[in-house]
């Protein structure tokens, strides 16, 4: 092990005179990140360099070779990849926070990674805040994703590909949702993230079940587990984390009318006429905008689609009937009148 730390020592050196001899002025600062200074290396380990750019020329340092059957892989950052790190919006996080640095430009350089660092250090120190809890839902969404894109999937090959990214961003949001990083990398995630304050249940077990899974239908068994159990921590958390919405005057006004103009009329013709797409097409345009309000405006939670009866589109539209009575309440809670007229008469006096 001396004689890799030492190897090791000597191929920094090397990339530090190559910056200093062709971009001295393209190459801002050189930092060792990863398994040699967490110390969680072994003998077949590589070198882990943060190489900050400033210009585009500065990738011409970039080389890949193997040296004693060991692969390396020297390519350069930029500072606004950093800037990504420092508010979590890039889970490379160990990047900047672990970096040691061992050559920099100029003193403002060094400066200005060191203010970032800190950035991702003051939002690990500080409580859970709304905006980690949106950056955690990117994250469950491009997981869901991946999940979607492999129960489409029939070659097992395909699937195991798919459910890496399941893996991928489920860990990651674990990790935003405890603001937290993976200090030792992909060696011990699995040990980290168990160890986080706030985890899916039984999370080991589901990760070794999916990697003990020999058919396809078993491993999209098992990554439906995982990525449910994902969403509930984050559930949880965001109903903890995220302010409770109130609905407003100002957020409603028009948005009852909204229902009978786009939707109303369309289900009870649908239902007139027994066209049964055009009912589900409508109930789930509105479910999504039931949805949209609660989630955005603090709108009761109405399950619209629970009612669709393809049998019985009568029960439906009375059932849509009942949901906009129970939407109208929004309005009476807040002093809002619906702007309904009995006559153009009226419609011009209320308008103009």
């Amino acid at each position: 092990m001396e004689q890799l730390e030492k190897r090791n020592q000597q191929l920094i050196d090397i990339v530090i005179e190559k910056v200093q001899q062709d971009y001295a002025e393209d190459i801002d600062l050189i930092g060792v990140y990863g398994s040699f200074i967490t110390g969680d290396y072994h003998e077949r380990s590589d070198l882990d360099l943060l190489v900050v750019l400033n210009n585009d020329k500065g990738y011409g340092f970039s080389t890949c070779f193997i040296l004693h059957e060991i692969g390396y892989d020297l390519y350069g950052s930029t500072w606004s990849k950093l800037e990504d790190i420092a508010t979590f919006d890039h889970t490379f996080t160990a990047e900047l926070i672990d970096a040691e640095i061992v050559y920099y430009r100029n003193k403002e350089s060094m400066e200005r990674f060191q203010q970032l660092q800190q950035q991702a250090l003051d939002i690990i120190n500080s409580p859970m805040t709304p905006d980690m809890v949106q950056k955690a839902k990117k994250h469950l969404d491009d997981g869901i994703l991946a999940y979607g894109k492999m129960m489409l999937a029939e070659d097992i090959g395909a699937v195991r590909m798919a459910l890496g990214d399941v893996v991928y961003y489920s860990f990651n949001v674990i990790s935003l949702l405890n603001h937290s990083y993976y200090k030792y990398g992909v060696k011990r995630q699995l040990e980290e993230a168990v160890a986080m304050a706030y985890v899916p249940e039984n999370l080991r077990t589901q990760i070794d079940e999916f990697l003990q899974a020999e058919s396809v239908k078993k491993i999209k068994d098992n990554a439906g587990k995982l990525i449910k159990s994902v969403k509930k921590l984050y559930e949880e958390i965001a109903a903890e984390t995220i302010p409770k919405l109130e609905p407003t005057k100002e957020k409603l006004r028009g948005t009852y009318e909204e229902i009978w103009s786009n939707w109303y009329n369309k289900v009870l013709y649908a239902a007139e006429q027994k066209d049964t797409l055009l009912a589900f097409s409508a109930g789930v345009s509105c479910q999504d905008f039931y949805d949209e309000m609660h989630n955005n405006c603090g709108t009761v939670r109405i399950n619209l689609m629970q009612h669709f009866e393809q049998c019985d589109l009568g029960s439906f539209a009375a059932a849509f009937e009942n949901a906009m009575n129970q939407y109208k309440m929004e309005y009476d809670k807040v002093g809002l009148k619906v702007r309904k007229y009995d006559s153009v008469a009226a419609l011009r006096a209320g308008y103009l």
